[in-house]
């Protein structure tokens, strides 16, 4: 499935995905912590992980049992860029 970046970033889905990054940047985690962190339900979580995943901006890892997900290089460029983006 191709995404075009105006689904990942231009609607208001943004906040929720936001939230999950910054939670992501801090520690990996499973869906699970991050649903009771975020105070989200879990399908909500998994909806916005599984955009994330397709766009590259964040990958499963397995941590023992469970799956966790992580941060990618991806969002790091894609942040910078952003940034610098914003300061022009």
């Amino acid at each position: 499935m191709l995404l075009r970046i105006d689904e990942v970033f231009q609607n208001k889905g943004w906040d929720t995905r936001k939230k999950i990054l910054d939670e992501l940047r801090k520690k990996p985690q499973s869906a699970y912590e991050l649903s009771k962190r975020l105070g989200f339900n879990y399908s909500t979580i998994k909806y916005h992980i599984e955009i994330l995943e397709k766009f590259g901006l964040i990958t499963r890892s397995k941590n023992g049992t469970k799956s966790v997900y992580i941060v990618t290089k991806n969002y790091e460029l894609l942040k910078k860029y952003i940034e610098e983006d914003k300061r022009s």
